[in-house]
């Protein structure tokens, strides 16, 4: 029985590991997306750039394929790659606060200097503009700049 039963196992293993070897494309796409949704939360550039690789051999593998597609599998595999790419950009984002967050810290400071040289050299720079650009359109495209910045880090109510 205990043969039996051996061989049985073995036999399903076989059958399902033959299954997954022979797996439509969209089916490899979708599975390569769900298990980089599963684990990219601890992915290195290197783990992203060899994902990034694997991704685009998927996909040209989908669109070099001469296979015929239903429309459930087509919808699958875009579904994936629409999936994949919110990856890529949830990737960027976490990736630029880090740097903004770093960032943000000096910000004040730099800021504050920045204004500092600039009215302490204020009439040599107006100077300079006044023979390089129409000064007006400058002033009303520094007071739309200022406003825009102002909503930006103006505390919402």
């Amino acid at each position: 029985m205990k043969n039996f039963t051996l061989i049985f196992l073995l036999s399903a293993f076989a059958f399902l590991s033959c299954g997954l070897a022979n797996a439509g494309i969209p089916q490899k796409l979708d599975k390569f997306v769900a298990e980089t949704e599963k684990n990219c939360a601890d992915y290195t550039k290197q783990d992203w750039e060899k994902s990034r690789r694997e991704y685009r051999a998927l996909l040209d593998d989908y669109k070099n394929s001469k296979e015929e597609f239903s429309n459930q599998e087509k919808e699958q595999a875009v579904r994936a790659m629409g999936r994949y790419n919110a990856l890529l950009i949830k990737n960027g984002i976490v990736k630029s606060s880090i740097g903004i967050q770093e960032i943000s810290a000096m910000l004040p400071d730099f800021i504050k200097g920045l204004s500092e040289g600039l009215e302490a050299n204020s009439e040599e720079i107006n100077r300079s503009l006044k023979s390089l650009v129409d000064t007006a359109k400058l002033s009303g495209a520094v007071q739309s700049l200022g406003d825009a910045l102002g909503k930006i880090f103006t505390p919402a109510e």
